[in-house]
């Protein structure tokens, strides 16, 4: 019963904490790793359809994007290193994204 007491003590310093984390967020001071389409677009400053159409013709599933449960993310990351590099993507790379997806 004591721990329970505890835990509802805690709930005013955990509701402040989660929203001082939306108002970071907000600020956009914490990063995020994963984008969706528009938020890559935005990211990278071009049309959804442009994103779309390199989704399609120039980046590969499993290096600049993934589609967990049917959705489509990017990652941001790699979309750094393809405005970096272009499509220049190490051969290394391909093959062990390959073995990776083929052991899955």
């Amino acid at each position: 019963m004591e721990e329970l007491i505890g835990l509802l003590q805690q709930i005013p310093e955990i509701k402040q904490m989660l929203g001082e984390l939306l108002k970071l967020q907000k600020e956009e001071k914490i990063e995020k790793r994963w984008l969706n389409t528009e938020e890559a677009a935005k990211y990278l400053g071009y049309s959804t359809d442009s994103i779309n159409r390199l989704k399609k013709t120039v980046w590969q599933e499993g290096i600049h994007y993934y589609k967990p449960n049917g959705r489509i993310v990017f990652n941001k990351n790699k979309l750094d290193e393809w405005v970096k590099f272009g499509d220049n993507i190490q051969v290394d790379e391909i093959i062990n994204n390959t073995l990776s997806a083929l052991n899955a």
